[in-house]
Parts: structure tokens; sequence; C-alpha cells
């Protein structure tokens, strides 16, 4: 094989490996219509067209179209009935289980941490941006938080859009009416931590393109003249 036919091979290689992880994933949208479930802090959940429940984090001023009428997150309440297509300069995270939760503060890192001691152990979970909890009937930010303070939180689990089709796929969860604080336990998809689905060819493709790219750098160096 010549070196020009190696690199082609090489570039080939590596297209059909991205090619192949980006059919894998899967890209959450609300869809034209939409209904708010909860608005918490910078957060909004949507049950989308699709029927799939959605986490958006939302930048400030911007606008949602209720009715055909542009709005504020803040006008925003539960059952509200989005006209367009929700779009907030960052992807939603597709959600996999909605709970209600009481637990005491194990720990806060502000400013969008904290640790909760729950009855299944001790879960560290997101705090939207401005985010109140209500602590023996006072609104507290969570710089005022402290241990063993009781909390109590509607906690939404949610999968990256590029976990396994399967996964984004399944099923929406039940969602109770919002419940105290609304908290995000993220779960990492295939962009994160999480491997790739066993049985797949992902592992073979990604193994093969990085070995090709591997002789091919090795072969550039090989081919450059020596120098006396």
């Amino acid at each position: 094989m010549s070196y020009r036919h190696l690199v082609v091979a090489t570039v080939l290689a590596f297209s059909a490996c991205t090619f192949t992880c980006a059919l894998a994933q899967v890209k959450a949208s609300s869809g034209s219509s939409s209904t708010v479930v909860y608005v918490s802090g910078n957060d909004l959940v949507v049950k989308a067209s699709d029927g799939k429940l959605l986490n958006y984090s939302v930048a400030a001023g911007t606008m949602f179209d209720e009715g055909g009428k542009a709005v504020p997150l803040s006008a925003l309440t539960p059952g509200a009935k989005l006209t367009k297509e929700v779009t907030t300069g960052f992807p939603p995270d597709i959600i996999a289980s909605v709970a209600v939760v009481k637990g005491k503060v194990f720990a806060a890192t502000p400013p969008d941490v904290v640790t909760l001691s729950l009855a299944d152990g001790i879960k560290e979970l997101a705090v939207p941006t401005g985010t109140k909890f209500m602590i023996d009937g006072k609104p507290m930010g969570i710089t005022d938080l402290k241990p063993d303070m009781m909390v109590e939180a509607t906690v939404v689990t949610t999968v990256a859009p590029d976990a396994k089709p399967e996964v984004a796929n399944a099923a929406a969860p039940a969602a109770p009416a919002l419940s105290g604080v609304l908290l995000v336990s993220k779960t990492p998809g295939l962009g994160d931590s999480a491997l790739p689905e066993a049985g797949t060819n992902l592992p073979m493709y990604g193994v093969f393109g990085m070995l090709l790219l591997a002789i091919g750098a090795a072969m550039t160096f090989w081919r450059k003249p020596v120098r006396s």
C-alpha cells in the first residue's frame, strides 16, 4: 500500500467511525408544540410533542412562544402550552425518571451542587441557578444551606441526548406535581464517560481508526528526510 493510499484509508476509516457514532446519537427536541411541566430557577421541564420529558437550562433573556405571544421563563406555569420549538441556547436532556424526595443536606457546593443524604444513600445533585430552598418556611439560596437541614425536592434524572437509543427512546416517566425545589441528577451518555453498548461495532471501528491514524503518523515520521 502506498503512502497516499494509506492516508486515504485512514481518513475513510475515521469518517466511518464518526458517521456511525453520529447515527447512534438521539437528538432531542420539544417539537412545534409542547407543555410546561416544571419551572424552577433557570431550568424548564416540558413534555415534548413526541411524549418525551425534556429538561432545558435557560439562558437569561430567552423568550418562549405561548399562544402566539413571546413570554419570559418567569411567566411560564405548569400546563402552559408552547406553540413553537423550544430553543434556549443549550441542548435539552432527556428525563429518564422523576422522584419526590426528602433528605438532609450533607454538603452544599455553590454555585450549583448540593449533596443530600437520602433513603437510598448520598447523592450529588445539580441545582438550577436562582433556586430558593424553603427551610422552616424561609427561602434560602444554596449558599445559606447548612449540613443536616431538611430539604424536599423533585429530582429529575436525565440521560444525555447521545445515550444509547433504547435508553433515550424509553417511555417517558410520570411527572408528579412539583414538590419542593427542582434538582437534577445527571447521567452521562456516550459523549461523556459511558462505554458503547456491548455487542455493537463501535469499539471495533474506534480501534481500527486509531490504529490506522497511528500507522499514518509513523510513516509520516519515517518519510521525513534525514538532514546531514
